[in-house]
């Protein structure tokens, strides 16, 4: 019998109390729609938008800010430039807008625009349970998340949650468990991105080339064009549909990555036409982080057509491999490029003249290739899911959520 085991039937053997989120917690702000009697302590805090808190992030910072996204690498400022918006202590955080997700931290910090949540009684709800808690529960808080641009969760609905509070000691031994599974993971995480941090200097290494090597302005290789922007009564029929997230989420796409479709007419398909070689950019978002991030098509397709969130490069010349651009279009070069001058107001945003003045490197198509290729396997040895690390890790989160859901459920106490 494991100590966990020994706790519980030692100290609810009978089952335990299950109680209301908002009778445990003390979140960041008062939310409409709530009795008062359901939030008896607020604790506020400055919430940085992206563009102010860009003014203030340094890289040898050692004040963390708690992002609202899932992606991207760890930000930090200094405590002199947070001054009054910096904050302290043991907190859990569900993003106010965006994709659903837990986030956890003990600490300094300052933070985006999250909805921010600490125990009213340690003793009682320990933190980093509740965390654990909401991150078995993820499935359902997504689904309170509603709205038809950026998703904004139901607080009501979080704050009913009925929350399962076992003795502290035995949620602290589940906090053990866990935090050994993440440890675990994190690990062989570090070692993979140690992987993926000598793929990318290698991959910026091979790209970076002599004098020697012409430099093309994309505005004489490419020719730009604004994608398709149509309401949700046109699609689920028509014509194959490239959407903002797929070239988000991929450096390069082959027909199967296609999944949506859009009804269009026959002069926005002949506009709007993806083909082979056609590299697609994200142009808008709410940071410039995530905008002119590219996706290069790699097959021909008979129709299809793309998101108005994005910008179609279409090719000009015969003088580019399109496996070589996938490549070049994810180099710091360009990231760094995108970044410095991309237009931010309310959101970043990105335009096909922008990315025209860029100069790209264009070697002999044999080169190119032979390149590609290079980093072709090398990527293959980082990200497969299918070998190494990647299917370990894969694994090993796969095993971590399974026992994570099973020690997260109890039976009601009568």
């Amino acid at each position: 019998m494991s100590k966990l085991d020994k706790l519980i039937e030692k100290l609810c053997p009978e089952g335990v109390e299950f109680k209301p989120m908002w009778s445990l917690t003390a979140w960041d702000k008062k939310f409409n729609g709530i009795d008062r009697n359901m939030q008896k302590k607020v604790v506020p805090y400055h919430y940085f938008l992206a563009a102010e808190f860009d003014q203030i992030e340094r890289e040898d910072g050692d004040i963390f800010y708690i992002s609202t996204g899932i992606t991207g690498k760890d930000r930090f400022t200094t405590e002199e430039l947070a001054g009054d918006n910096l904050a302290e202590g043991e907190v859990v955080c569900i993003p106010w807008g965006g994709t659903p997700n837990v986030k956890y931290y003990k600490g300094k910090f300052v933070t985006g625009d999250n909805r921010i949540a600490t125990s009213l009684d340690p003793t009682v709800l320990d933190n980093k349970y509740l965390y654990y808690w909401m991150q078995s529960q993820i499935e359902l808080i997504g689904s309170f998340y509603r709205g038809s641009g950026i998703k904004h969760p139901s607080m009501k609905s979080v704050l009913e949650l009925r929350v399962p509070v076992p003795p502290v000691e035995v949620q602290r031994e589940i906090v053990r468990v866990l935090d050994n599974f993440t440890f675990l993971s994190a690990e062989l995480s570090a070692e993979l991105s140690a992987r993926r941090k000598q793929y990318e200097y290698y991959r910026n290494q091979m790209l970076s080339f002599d004098t020697d090597v012409q430099r093309i302005p994309m505005g004489d290789l490419f020719e730009f064009r604004n994608g398709l922007s149509k309401g949700k009564e046109f699609f689920g029929r028509g014509t194959p549909f490239i959407r903002y997230t797929d070239v988000y989420n991929h450096r390069s796409l082959r027909k199967d990555d296609i999944d949506a479709l859009v009804e269009c007419t026959p002069d926005e398909l002949r506009k709007l036409k993806v083909s082979r070689g056609d590299v697609l950019f994200t142009r808008t978002s709410e940071t410039a982080e995530d905008v002119g991030w590219s996706s290069v098509m790699l097959d021909d397709m008979d129709n299809c057509v793309f998101n108005g969130f994005t910008i179609k490069a279409s090719p000009k010349t015969d003088l580019l491999w399109p496996e070589y651009c996938a490549y070049c279009f994810a180099t710091d070069s360009f990231r760094n490029y995108v970044t410095k001058h991309c237009a931010f107001t309310t959101r970043a945003s990105l335009t096909g003249s922008t990315i025209a003045d860029y100069k790209l490197a264009v070697p002999s198509l044999t080169v190119q290739k032979r390149i590609a290729e290079v980093l072709d396997n090398f990527e293959t040895i980082c990200n497969d899911l299918g070998i190494g690390l990647p299917a370990e890790i894969e694994a090993r989160q796969k095993q971590y959520e399974y026992y994570r859901d099973k020690l997260l459920t109890f039976k009601e106490k009568a």
